[in-house]
Order: C-alpha cells, then structure tokens, then sequence
C-alpha cells in the first residue's frame, strides 16, 4: 500500500516537472524572432543573383560567344555586299569602261539607254579594227563603213550643231557623236549607230543601204 502511494507521488512529480519544462519550450519558441532566418536567406540569395552578374563567361562559354560575334560580322558583311551589287546597275558600270574594252552589246545598251560618256575631241578607240585612211572601208557590227572628206565635200550645209574636228580626225557635233551618214530607209536622221570609231549620229544620207559614211577630215 505504501509502496503504491509513492510510486503514485513520484509519477505525478514527473508529470508536473514535464508539464513545466514543456510550457517553458513553448514559450522560448514563441519569443524566437523568425524574421531574421529570412532576411538572412534573402540577403543570400540576392548576393548570388549579384556575383552572377559580374562572374566572366567560362573558358567552354567564351569561345562560343566569339563565334557568335564573327558570324554578325560575316552577316553584315555579306549585306553590304548585296546592297553594293544592287545599287550598281549594269549601265553604271559600262560608262567607267573605256570605249575600246566594251562590247558591241554594252555599247549599243548604253546608248539606247543614254548612259555613255560621250568624248568632245578624245579619241573613243585605238583598236586595229577600226577603219582608218589606208583601209578605206570596213565591215563593222553588221555594216558596211566609209568615209568621206570634208575637204572634198565641205557639206556647209549641213545642220551639225557644234561641229569640230576630233583628235582622231572624225568630224564630231557638239555632244561628241561622230558625223556619218546612212540610207533613209537604213536609218533615219537622228538615229545613233556604233561605229568601229565609237558612237555615231546621223546627219545626212546618200549612201547604199546598210552603208555607214563616217565624216571626217582625212
């Protein structure tokens, strides 16, 4: 009987001492400030998010970042390229030929399209086949070519405005265009023709179809 009595006591001392320790835990974690683990956490973190900033590439990054670079580069290059090509037209770069290195073709295209540099007294070619005194006559781009003399025939009455004579002897107008003459029904007044000389005007007729009398002054 004595022996329950104490047993029962002490069991209730313990209950009480656990009770008591238990409201003590209970009222430390109540007082426990549990804002500063998060400004903590938060600080951290945003410490991280800033040394990302100002951390360089790695050595694998690097490189792939300066491929990245030389292909805008190479881009860019091929864009100006493309734009250069497309804003010199055909008929731009015939007129920086010298008439004796151009074509028939890019000759008669640059005439008809008004973008030959005409010469007042220069001489256009110096190539062998073109006519001169000695051969008397010439087959050139599909005709037939002569001249004839002003010193034999004057031809005063001829409308040539700003006639002279040239520095390879042809008689010129005032743009430059060698003098020839050529059948009506040929070509008529007016009509530009590419002579073996360099570029021709008609101002007078004549001659037999499909002949070109080129005016001048050998």
């Amino acid at each position: 009987m004595k022996n329950g009595k104490l047993i029962s006591g002490l069991t209730f001392l313990v209950g009480i001492a656990m009770l008591t320790l238990g409201f003590s835990i209970q009222q430390d974690m109540l007082s426990v400030d549990y804002s500063e683990p998060i400004i903590q956490e938060y600080d951290i973190r945003n410490m991280a998010a800033s040394a990302n900033k100002i951390i360089s590439p790695t050595e694998e990054e690097q490189p792939q970042e300066e491929a990245t670079l030389e292909e805008k580069e190479e881009e860019n290059s091929l864009l100006l390229r493309d734009v250069s090509m497309e804003t010199a037209p055909a008929s731009v770069v015939i007129v920086d030929k010298p008439y004796d290195e151009m074509t028939l073709e890019e000759v008669q295209t640059a005439l008809n399209e008004g973008t030959l540099t005409l010469k007042y007294s220069e001489v256009y070619t110096n190539a062998s086949t073109r006519l001169t005194k000695s051969k008397g006559a010439l087959y050139f781009n599909g005709h037939k070519e002569t001249y004839y003399s002003q010193n034999v025939l004057p031809g005063t009455s001829l409308r040539i405005p700003g006639r002279h004579v040239a520095d390879d002897g042809t008689v010129r107008d005032g743009d430059g265009y060698i003098c020839v003459a050529a059948d009506s029904g040929y070509l008529s007044r007016g009509s530009v023709v590419v002579t073996s000389l360099g570029p021709g005007k008609v101002y007078d007729t004549g001659c037999a179809y499909g002949v070109i009398d080129i005016y001048t002054n050998w």
